[in-house]
C-alpha cells in the first residue's frame, strides 16, 4: 500500500493499516512553489522506487519508467477526450454518465483496451450529438471539490433530479489529476516531479493551480453556477471554500454553494432541498 499525507485523516489510517499490511508513506510538501518542496517531492518519488524496487526484487529502468509515463499520458487524454463532451451545450449525456465511466476507468488495469474503448465512445456520442441528439437544455453545473465517486454521487443525483445537469468535475475525480500530463521529454524524475506538484489539491498553499483550473474549466463549460463537494473529514477543502467562494464571485459573477456531506444517505432530504433552492435562483 502507497499512501501520502494529503490528508491529517489518511495519515492516522495508515498508522492503523500498517499493523497487518505493508505501508509506505509519501511525505507531500505542503507547498509547490518553491525549490525545497520540489527538491522534497523529488526525493520520495525516488525513495518510492527505490522501496518497491527493494521490496520486488525487481530494478526499475528509466526505459520503463518512459513508457509507462507515455501509456498513462494516452490514458489521460483518453478520459478528457471523454469528459469534455461535457462542454457540448445543450449536452449530448448527464453528469451521472460522465461521471459512472470516469470512476469506473480507475478500476480498468488493461489500459490499451481502456484508451480504445473512451476514444470510441466520445467518438460515437460527438456523432450522435451533431445529428440531432441531445438533452433538454438545463441550469449548468460544474462540480469542485472533494472526490464524489461512490456513495457520494448522491449529490450528482440530486442536482440532476432537481433540475440542473452536472456538465464538468473540476476535482479529484474528475480533471484535476487528468488535463495536465507528464512531459515525455527531459529528466524523467523532473516531469513526474512537477507534474504532480501541479495538481491543484487544497492541502497545498497558496492552491492558485486549482483556481486556474477553475476558471479555465467555467468559461469552456458555460458553467451556470458551481456546487463545491466537501467530504466531512477534508478540512482543508472546507478552510479553501471561502478563497473558492471569493475567486468565482469576483472573477466570473457566478453563484456557488458549498455543500458538507459524508457517505451515508443521512443528508439526502436535505441535499435535495438545498440543491433546488439553488438552481431555481440561476
Amino acid at each position: 500500500m502507497v499512501g501520502e499525507t494529503t490528508c491529517d485523516g489518511k495519515k492516522k489510517m495508515y498508522e492503523y493499516m500498517a499493523e497487518f499490511k505493508a505501508v509506505h508513506v509519501m511525505q507531500l510538501p505542503n507547498s509547490a512553489s518553491d525549490a525545497a518542496s520540489r527538491t522534497l517531492w523529488k526525493t520520495e518519488i525516488l525513495r518510492l522506487q527505490q522501496v518497491i524496487e527493494t521490496r520486488f526484487g525487481t530494478p526499475i529502468s528509466e526505459a520503463a519508467l518512459r513508457e509507462a509515463i507515455v501509456l498513462k499520458n494516452r490514458e489521460r487524454r483518453a478520459l478528457a477526450h471523454f469528459y469534455r463532451l461535457g462542454q457540448l451545450n445543450p449536452p449530448v449525456l448527464s453528469g451521472g454518465d460522465i461521471l459512472k465511466v470516469v470512476y469506473g476507468a480507475t478500476f480498468r488495469f488493461d489500459k490499451t483496451a481502456l484508451i480504445d474503448e473512451l476514444h470510441a465512445m466520445a467518438d460515437r456520442i460527438h456523432q450522435e450529438w451533431r445529428q440531432g441528439k441531445r438533452l433538454e437544455p438545463r441550469p449548468r453545473i460544474l462540480i469542485t471539490g472533494c472526490p464524489i465517486g461512490g456513495a457520494a454521487e448522491k449529490v450528482v443525483r440530486a442536482i440532476e433530479e432537481n433540475g440542473g445537469w452536472v456538465v464538468g468535475y473540476e476535482n479529484c475525480t474528475g480533471a484535476k489529476a487528468t488535463e495536465r500530463c507528464v512531459a515525455e521529454e527531459g529528466d524523467v524524475y523532473d516531469a513526474l516531479t512537477d507534474k504532480y506538484l501541479a495538481i491543484g489539491c487544497s492541502c497545498i498553499s497558496p492552491n492558485d493551480q486549482r483556481l486556474q483550473l477553475l476558471s479555465q474549466m467555467v468559461e469552456e463549460y458555460q458553467a451556470d453556477g458551481v456546487i463545491d463537494v466537501i467530504l466531512q473529514a477534508c478540512h482543508t477543502y472546507a478552510v479553501e471554500s471561502l478563497a473558492i467562494k471569493r475567486h468565482l464571485r469576483q472573477q466570473h459573477d457566478l453563484p456557488y454553494m458549498a455543500i458538507e456531506t459524508d457517505y451515508s444517505t443521512a443528508d439526502l432530504g436535505q441535499l435535495s432541498t438545498r440543491v433546488t433552492a439553488f438552481i431555481e435562483m440561476l
